[in-house]
């Protein structure tokens, strides 16, 4: 009860957060590797890039102690962004990779959460004053980047005399600390957009009350997926096979402390617009990019936060690899005895997990339901079965393409 009253204290006074810059770093598939990064107050670099004037917008907000290119750890946003801009997608996406780093990096959490409301209305008046319609956009949180998401959609709807809100939010394991209980303008909700799914995963780091329209649960949402009980063996993919000399470690060593030429990451048009960082956080890129470190914290966080991550895991799956089905259902215990009923689920409306949810039947997506479905404990995260009628889907229209462009047997 104490614990409560501490709580409904802290959302009752304002909360406090510092005036950081927000920065968005702009790809597309003209453009897939390497970003234009664009300060949240330019409001003209947007329009020089014509290929940014018509795209669909996928909007992707990291979390809490995160940043938008990550060397500690997963970097799930370049995954991601990588997904959606391969030939196997077929729109012509823009993918913005929101980057607010020094806000999401603050110590005290209430002050964190504070600041996703600044980068949340620097994210609406940047999208306002570069006059971009908002129906382009789909805004994907992880953790309290999910509730960037929702701040920012609120903040443009108020801009807009509450005309227009984002086209849809997807929440990836929205943030629960601090914000469970909260109400529903202090947190994502599917007031926030025309349509906002969200992917439950965890009890310890992620929101288990509803936030959507359609709130999706694998294996139950409750930090129960397979793969999860024990730390994972981290591979580094450029050693694997191989013996690295001695005199190679040495110049790692030697270049993470004395080189000063730049990093792959910080190739942009501009180096004005990019952030400028103090010496201690060019110290951290540099130690994160020591592999046997890198693999060590890799380890540590795919443990702790295991469940948490395996939201992101599941959308990126989900966007080239697997149809992830779920079923409506009332609970998870329902879901496991076969006791769910809904007679609007077939091969072609079902409900589906992740980055096609918008596909699935508009009951759902106007709706406020529940859905759940199992997963398997590795990647891709789905069964072999679901994943080749994928692929053979994909194959399928691929052939037909072909076939349109060869010219046709004569007699």
């Amino acid at each position: 009860m104490r614990w409560y009253f501490l709580f409904v204290c802290v959302f009752t006074l304002k909360i406090q957060a510092v005036e950081y810059d927000t920065y968005f770093h702009v790809f597309s598939k003209s453009n897939p590797d390497k970003p234009v990064t664009i300060h949240w107050g330019d409001a003209k670099k947007w329009e020089q890039h014509k290929a940014f004037r018509t795209c669909p917008i996928k909007l992707i907000a990291h979390g809490y102690a995160e940043r938008w290119n990550m060397d500690w750890r997963w970097d799930w946003v370049k995954d991601m962004k990588d997904e959606m801009l391969s030939n196997k997608t077929q729109e012509n996406l823009c993918v913005v990779a929101i980057d607010w780093e020094k806000g999401a990096r603050e110590a005290n959490f209430i002050t964190a959460v504070g600041n996703a409301d600044v980068a949340g209305r620097h994210l609406a008046e940047f999208i306002q004053d570069n006059h971009i319609e908002p129906k382009r956009l789909h805004c994907i949180g992880f953790s309290l980047g999910a509730h960037l998401c929702a701040f920012a959609s609120s903040q443009y709807f108020r801009l807009t005399n509450k005309t227009t809100k984002f086209a849809r939010i997807t929440g990836l394991d929205p943030s629960g600390p601090l914000l469970r209980k909260a109400s529903v303008d202090k947190r994502l909700s599917r007031d926030d957009a025309d349509f906002v799914d969200s992917i439950h995963t965890s009890t310890t780091f992620g929101l288990q009350e509803k936030s959507g329209h359609m709130d999706f649960f694998p294996d139950g949402g409750k930090s129960s997926a397979k793969g999860c009980e024990k730390l994972i063996e981290i591979k580094d993919e450029e050693e694997e096979g191989e013996v690295v000399a001695a005199s190679e470690k040495h110049h790692r060593v030697k270049r993470l402390f004395f080189n000063k030429n730049k990093t792959k990451n910080s190739t942009n048009d501009d180096d004005d617009d990019v952030p400028k960082k103090n010496f201690v956080e060019k110290l951290r890129d540099r130690i994160g990019r020591v592999r046997p470190l890198k693999k060590v914290f890799l380890n540590i966080h795919a443990y702790i936060g295991c469940n948490h991550l395996r939201s992101p895991h599941y959308y990126i799956s989900s966007i080239n690899h697997c149809q992830f089905r779920a079923q409506s259902c009332l609970s998870w215990s329902d879901y496991s005895a076969k006791k769910c009923v809904d007679s609007i689920d077939n091969n072609s409306t079902y409900p589906r997990m992740g980055f096609y949810a918008e596909k699935s039947d508009a009951t759902y997506r106007r709706g406020n339901g529940s859905f759940y479905l199992k997963t398997t404990s590795q990647k891709p995260y789905c069964s072999p079965t679901t994943t080749s009628s994928l692929v053979k889907k994909q194959t399928s229209k691929l052939k037909k393409k072909l076939m349109k462009l060869l010219p046709q047997r004569v007699g």
